[in-house]
């Protein structure tokens, strides 16, 4: 598809909302002669209920766009909204407290941290989002409840398995209730099984009807588990569709051969 054209429209599931938006996001780095325009115009919506999957080449641009949707980079030029909330005008402190309340990030690399316990690594995302709640504890192991940890909580990273960790990422990503879930490569370090089990996790995560998961994937494996793929090229967005699960499936089993 030619980047001036533009995807046919596709239809979101009923009654899900917007959560994230962005519009006109172009990122240009360096300078001079060395100056590269990353990302080219990007319009996104990120709806409720839904798991999206962001898919291209390496040096398309998908690990940008995750940061400058996560607040972590600004654009160049366009905008965004993220609960409703305009990031325009926004200092980095205000981009931060904006990211600490409505972001959930989840690693390729977990980024757990390795003297802390299970319990501790979510209890420590609460603190860092200063996310009231009469029962800390409690709401940390709900979350890893809720991601099948429970009996892990007083267990250290070191001890856990690939899939665990990522578990414990996925559980520390929801704590304080954030309403839009962005993970970078989630299964690339997971074998199929692992993986699969995590994207299962992700899809759970994404159907409710107040939280958007958006990864960034080259691992076709996840293909099965998406409401959505968003594929993005030199610095455009290509293709963006909502195929039923047997076209998913078949997508992923294609890729797979």
């Amino acid at each position: 598809m030619s980047p001036s054209m533009k995807p046919a429209a596709s239809t979101p599931k009923t009654q899900s909302k917007t959560l994230l938006a962005a519009n006109g996001i172009k990122k240009i780095l360096g300078e001079g002669d060395g100056q590269v325009t990353v990302l080219k115009g990007i319009d996104l919506e990120l709806r409720s209920g839904e798991l999206t999957l962001l898919m291209g080449p390496s040096g398309s641009g998908k690990t940008t766009l995750l940061s400058i949707l996560g607040c972590i980079l600004t654009a160049s030029a366009g905008h965004i909204a993220i609960g409703g909330k305009t990031t325009d005008g926004m200092n980095a402190e205000g981009l931060a407290d904006l990211r600490r309340r409505e972001i959930g990030f989840v690693f390729q690399s977990y980024n757990l941290f390795p003297t802390m316990t299970v319990l501790e690594n979510v209890l420590i995302a609460l603190d860092v989002r200063d996310y009231a709640v009469d029962d800390p504890i409690q709401h940390a192991r709900d979350a890893l409840a809720s991601v099948g940890l429970s009996h892990r909580v007083d267990a250290y990273p070191a001890k856990l398995s690939g899939g665990e960790k990522q578990r414990v990422a996925i559980a520390r990503a929801l704590a304080g209730n954030a309403s839009v879930v962005l993970a970078d490569e989630p299964t690339a370090a997971l074998d199929s099984e692992n993986g699969k089990g995590v994207m299962a996790l992700l899809q759970k995560v994404a159907q409710d009807p107040n939280r958007a998961v958006l990864a960034v994937t080259h691992d076709h494996r996840t293909l099965a588990f998406a409401d959505r793929i968003i594929r993005i090229e030199d610095g455009y967005i290509v293709g963006d569709e909502r195929p039923d699960k047997a076209t998913a499936a078949a997508m992923a089993t294609s890729h797979a051969h």
